[in-house]
């Protein structure tokens, strides 16, 4: 927790000073003022004395002016006749009446006087407006003469109407702040003296708030006040607010009015709880650039770890991104701790918090003993090698000029590169070379690959992304964005992916945009994965169509349909041709394989199965342990988002009637390491009808378990069960093998058209269906679609395609709307029909019989199960 509180130099002056808090200013009471204080309590007395009288005078408040009037040092009898000369004598001065009370009574009296001032009113109370207009004080002037008696009304307290004008005096410093600055200084006896005495005169909301301000130490106080009406009393809420003396006070506000003084002082009675408030009123927007240095220059007062989190949600605001690195230069023990829970969890802020960390961590290694065991670990610096005096020539030559490019790249705050063989590193001025062409996003960059460990170097290249992206992302040095697709590998796309999909929520839609490009350049088989991805999850269209763009350059740059880019963009994950992966911890190796559902799993040496790698030990291989951990870490989610993706692909394959040739299905099927084993759980179908399965010896066989071999010219699909006539006896092969299917095939409900239907031109048995908004929506942007000829969106029709270029075509009441999303109308299907083109009524109609019979079925189907 907190060690301490360091405010500012520059804002003590302006802070209100309480007891045991940073002491204020010394008051030296001033003697020729305290006289003249005496002159107009004089003066003021026969016109007290005149309104004490009055038919409607508080009667107490009589009682006590004639008390003062008398000569007895009541504090009530005080205030009112105080009230009277600042009111009717020119030129009072309420701190002169302060030093008065002080000098001639005591602080208590004075504390008393002051507080029972606060709540002390002149004149007849204002009377509300009323619907007939008649609520308004009028008021009366008289000349030619003396004043008739009693015309100044009475003394009487306040009341929630009252505006308080005629009180303001007791709310201004030289007053209210000075008292309680008199209070903090006061001896020990004379400060327990005057809280028991004040005790007694905390009659009212405006009384006790001024109470709770003269003497904060008194928390009860505090909370009482809290709890009041903040209408119209004498001291106002800034007043309350340097009341506050404890975090259960602090919980009971939501604002403050931010400048050096209430901040000061919220720092000088709450310490570190003062944290919460600091966060919610971080910025004010209307008066943001005028506010928020100040809550900044609070947090970096207090040595505590939860500034750091507030820091890192605010990084996008003006001034924030250099506080935070102040912060850590003031409190690095605090930043380590507060930073490495937060860092690399896949999120923005993840993504600042691991930069800061590990530029502190090479910076000060000794930090590390401050983190919790485990935490952060891939951040810290590693073993020192010996430097490479052998460097390719890209890399060697004179050392490199410093440059504004690349000044901010500090090599000591990046984790080194090894050369392949890891014994050895390059040596900073090879770094910096590397960094130069980096940041003139030189392709040759991408030689020093052949030469450095892969991972060393993509290790660098992201820690170099994250120093970058922790310094506030400037626009000037994007290259270390860009330099990711230039030397990052499959661990970069993996880290990235889940970045270039919250940038666009955070106004970050140019860096997910120059992010795609990143994972085109890395181009391997994960990336490309990753990327079509993106082209169907996300909450951004924007992103998706870009997504989809990027995978049609790529595509067309290969001369290849964006389908057939697909099929080769499936990674094998380094897996053997039986689909199995050998971990290598050095004194140990454990075999990676799959089950049914594609989630792989680890085999122990002794046949025991494993769902996760185990930690590397003391005894492993402290190279390649790690590696092998982090590959099957890496694996697993690859897996996880490959296995929805192709199993999903897939089954669309067997929708929409898509085909291969007999090698490209062998290549990318069959003895593929990750397919295979989808492959081997679905029955495929040549153009010639006759169905087969792949068998665990990669062999094709026919429902009777004969081999079968597709003719040369043959094209190969995934069979519908619409096509299967034996589809029983495939359900029973399957089922006798106990193979799992990866998706609904052989069980899948099957829709035929009778042959009235095939020839009629309305499909009678859906009309009339009702689809709850959300399916129907969704329907909308999956495999039907919802837009005219000009692309635009519809909603009047739910439309898709078949592999002949027929529309099967629902029509919709009310119809979709383009911004709706979650709850709305039910829609209707009005009619459905079949012909060349989707339109608002059926028009160039064809007979059903026509449109190919899996899209028919299939579209059933999606109908009959929304409408359940």
């Amino acid at each position: 927790m907190v060690e301490t509180v360091d405010i500012p130099v520059e804002w003590r002056e302006h802070i209100h000073p309480r007891r045991g808090g940073i002491a204020g200013p010394r008051i030296v009471l001033d003697e020729d003022a305290a006289r003249k204080a005496r002159q107009w309590e004089r003066a003021a007395r026969p016109i007290a004395a005149e309104m004490a009288g009055h038919e409607r005078t508080d009667p107490e408040l009589g009682r006590a002016v004639g008390a003062w009037l008398d000569g007895e040092p009541d504090p009530v009898g005080a205030a009112a006749v105080a009230a009277v000369a600042v009111k009717y004598l020119e030129g009072t001065d309420g701190a002169a009446l302060l030093d008065a009370w002080t000098l001639d009574h005591g602080i208590a009296f004075a504390a008393c006087a002051v507080t029972e001032a606060s709540s002390v009113v002149l004149g007849p109370a204002p009377r509300r407006a009323t619907p007939d207009g008649n609520g308004f004080i009028m008021l009366v002037s008289y000349a030619g003469g003396a004043s008739p008696a009693g015309w100044r009304g009475e003394i009487r307290r306040a009341t929630a109407d009252d505006h308080f004008g005629a009180i303001a005096w007791i709310a201004e410093d030289a007053v209210v702040k000075r008292l309680r600055t008199l209070l903090a200084g006061a001896s020990e006896a004379e400060y327990r003296d005057a809280v028991a005495r004040l005790a007694a005169h905390r009659g009212d909301a405006s009384r006790r708030r001024t109470a709770a301000y003269l003497v904060p130490t008194e928390v009860a106080w505090v909370e009482e006040t809290l709890k009041d009406s903040g209408r119209s009393m004498a001291l106002g809420y800034e007043h309350v607010i340097c009341s506050l003396s404890s975090a259960a006070h602090a919980s009971l506000v939501s604002w403050i009015p931010v400048s050096a003084a209430t901040v000061g002082t919220l720092l000088d009675g709450l310490g570190e709880s003062v944290l919460p408030l600091l966060d919610t009123n971080f910025s004010h927007s209307y008066e943001a650039e005028k506010t928020r240095p100040v809550v900044v220059k609070a947090l970096l007062a207090i040595a505590d770890e939860r500034i750091f989190p507030i820091l890192l949600r605010r990084f996008g605001e003006s001034g924030v991104p250099a506080a935070l690195q102040e912060a850590i230069e003031r409190h690095p023990e605090h930043a380590v701790r507060a930073l490495a829970p937060l860092a690399g969890d896949g999120t923005t802020w993840g993504l600042r918090a691991a930069g800061l960390l590990r530029g502190l961590l090479h910076a000060r290694p000794q930090l590390a003993g401050e983190l919790a065991p485990g935490a952060a670990e891939a951040l810290l610096p590693r073993p020192a090698v010996p430097d490479s005096d052998d460097l390719p020539d890209v890399l060697a030559g004179r050392p490199p000029a410093r440059g504004s490019k690349t000044d901010w790249a500090d090599p000591e705050r990046l984790p080194r590169i090894l050369t392949r063989d890891r014994d050895r590193a390059l040596p900073a001025t090879a770094t910096r070379a590397l960094l130069n062409l980096l940041a003139r996003k030189a392709p040759e960059a991408a030689d020093v690959r052949g030469f450095c460990d892969r991972h060393s170097l993509a290790e660098f290249s992201w820690a170099l992304f994250e120093r970058w992206f922790a310094l506030g992302a400037p626009a000037k040095h994007r290259w270390a964005l860009a330099q990711l697709g230039l030397i990052g590998d499959d661990t970069t796309v993996r880290r990235l992916t889940p970045l270039i999909k919250l940038w666009p929520g955070e106004s970050g839609t140019g860096r997910a945009t120059a992010a795609l490009d990143v994972l085109a350049g890395i181009g391997s088989d994960v990336a490309l994965t990753h990327l079509f991805e993106l082209t169907r999850r996300g909450n951004y269209k924007g992103l998706k169509a870009r997504a989809a763009l990027k995978i049609d350059e790529i595509a067309a740059a290969r001369g290849i349909t964006r389908d057939a880019l697909a099929d080769r963009a499936v990674p094998d994950f380094g897996l053997d041709d039986r689909g199995t992966l050998v971990l290598d911890y050095g004194s140990r190796q454990f075999t990676v394989t799959f089950d049914q559902q594609l989630v792989p799993l680890v085999v122990k040496a002794n046949g025991k199965v494993r769902k996760s790698a185990p930690k590397p030990g003391p005894k492993d291989d402290p190279a390649l342990a790690p590696a092998a951990h982090a590959l099957f870490t890496g694996l697993k989610k690859d897996v996880r988002t490959i296995a929805v993706q192709e199993i999903k692909r897939l089954e669309l394959a067997m929708i929409t009637r898509r085909g291969w040739t007999p090698d490209d299905f062998h290549g990318l099927f069959v003895v593929h390491p990750l397919l295979g084993h989808i492959a081997r759980r679905l029955v495929w179908i040549t153009d010639g009808g006759t169905a087969f399965r792949v068998a665990e010896d990669r062999t094709y066989a026919d429902v009777d378990d004969d081999p079968f071999t597709p003719a040369q010219d043959a094209r190969i699909s995934i069979a519908h069960p619409l096509q299967l006539d034996d589809l029983d006896s495939w359900a029973e092969l399957f089922a006798d093998y106990e193979i799992l299917q990866p998706f609904e095939q052989l069980g899948r409900p099957v829709h035929r058209l009778t042959a009235a239907e095939r020839a009629t031109h309305r499909l009678a048995r859906v009309e009339g269906l009702v689809l709850p908004y959300g399916k129907a929506k969704g329907h909308s942007e999956g495999r039907w679609e919802s837009v005219n000829e000009s692309g635009e969106f519809a909603g009047g029709w739910l439309a898709r395609r078949d592999p002949a270029g027929l529309y099967v075509v629902a029509g919709l009441s009310p119809g979709l709307h383009y911004y709706m999303y979650g709850e709305g109308e039910d829609q209707k299907i009005k009619t459905l029909w079949a012909g060349r083109a989707p339109a608002p009524s059926p028009t160039d109609t064809v007979p059903l019989g026509q449109v190919d019979p899996v899209t028919m079925s299939e579209a059933i189907h999606d109908l009959l199960r929304s409408a359940s």
